[in-house]
């Protein structure tokens, strides 16, 4: 049965953003979001696509807009936190299509609400992709080995982590120590390395310095001669405490939600568009709104209310959108970025 697809040339966009345009200081990362916003549109209008965008501050806890506007707009991106978007559909439940730009935590209210889609990549997305990537990776006579903190706590993502990769029927050495064991655990760790092939290691750990005292460990054990891969999700490169060299000399595999690649050309062509409207650098803020708007305006465009089914996977700027269904509900984007950390401090975007 073939569906009929009706694009659009206008666009009816609702923006609806903690901007604090009218208080003593604005808030930078909304506005820098908003900024990138303004950019995409105004490409998107370039190529043919009239974007009629209307921009809401929220700041004061009011939405501004009146329902019928809601519900008649194509799409609304914002709010940014869960609770108020939360509130906007009961204000007004008959929102056509609602981007989640920011906010991670908004990412449970597309169980909810079926016309709702959760832009950044949940931290599950990484766990899955660090599990997947090692399966895609593994050779004979390589070894997984998974290293985790004897007294971590329950909640700890690092337990869910390990839980990721036993539902990924990955063959596994289990190795644990407290802290305090951190100097005495090279040799007994060499003892689980094979020297054949790779060791592919996962830290298991969210505690940066338990983290750090494996990755230092794992230095030592490469200085011995043992082939090391380090799989991380992207909490590791938050970490101050890590030299960068250590994630080299561990060839540290990384999965993330974000990833500007400042060497990619169209990277530069959006950097130097940015400077000249604005007179500023972009943000990590702005490239989001950027990336946001030109793919999600860009998609309802091309296939007009029905875009949510027809979404394609798309490698953005600084994301990659690769939307799925949640549960009965709305959407949420699974798209990760690989890096890897090579020989001579090279760091390569390898998806």
């Amino acid at each position: 049965e073939e569906t009929t697809i009706l694009s659009k040339s206008t666009i009816q966009a609702t923006v609806l953003l903690p901007l604090k345009a009218t208080g003593n200081s604005s808030s930078k990362s909304n506005m820098d979001f908003y900024s990138g916003l303004l950019l995409a549109a105004r490409e998107l209008g370039e190529s043919g696509i009239n974007i009629d965008m209307n921009v809401y501050d929220i700041a004061n806890g009011s939405f501004g807009a009146t329902r019928d506007e809601l519900e008649t707009s194509d799409m609304i991106i914002g709010p940014v936190a869960a609770g108020d978007i939360n509130r906007l559909y009961t204000v007004a439940p008959g929102i056509k299509a609602l981007v989640s730009p920011l906010d991670p935590k908004a990412e449970q209210l597309t169980e909810r609400y079926s016309t709702m889609v959760h832009a950044p990549a949940p931290r599950m997305a990484q766990y899955e992709d660090v599990a997947n990537w090692i399966k895609e990776d593994l050779m004979p006579g390589d070894k997984v080995i998974v290293i985790s903190e004897k007294e971590a706590r329950k909640g700890d993502e690092g337990r869910i982590l390990r839980a990721v990769i036993d539902s990924a029927h990955i063959t596994y050495t289990p190795f644990s120590y407290s802290i305090l064991e951190g100097r005495k655990i090279q040799e007994p760790l060499e003892t689980e390395m094979t020297t054949e092939g790779f060791n592919r290691v996962v830290v298991a750990s969210e505690s940066e310095a338990f983290v750090n005292d494996v990755v230092r460990n794992l230095n030592l054990t490469i200085h011995n001669k043992f082939n090391v891969v380090l799989y991380a999700p992207a909490k590791i490169r938050t970490f101050e405490t890590i030299e960068i060299e250590n994630f080299h000399n561990t060839n540290l595999h990384a999965s993330l939600t974000y990833y500007i690649d400042y060497n990619d050309p169209e990277v530069r062509k959006f950097i130097k568009k940015y400077r000249t409207l604005f007179h500023t650098e972009p943000t990590q803020f702005a490239f989001q709104g950027y990336d946001v708007a030109k793919y999600f305006l860009g998609l309802c465009a091309k296939y007009g209310e029905d875009w949510m089914r027809y979404a394609e996977d798309a490698s953005m700027l600084q994301s990659t959108f690769d939307l799925k269904p949640s549960g009965n509900a709305g959407y949420i984007n699974n798209g990760i970025r690989r890096i890897v950390y090579g020989k001579e401090y090279s760091v390569e975007n390898s998806k």
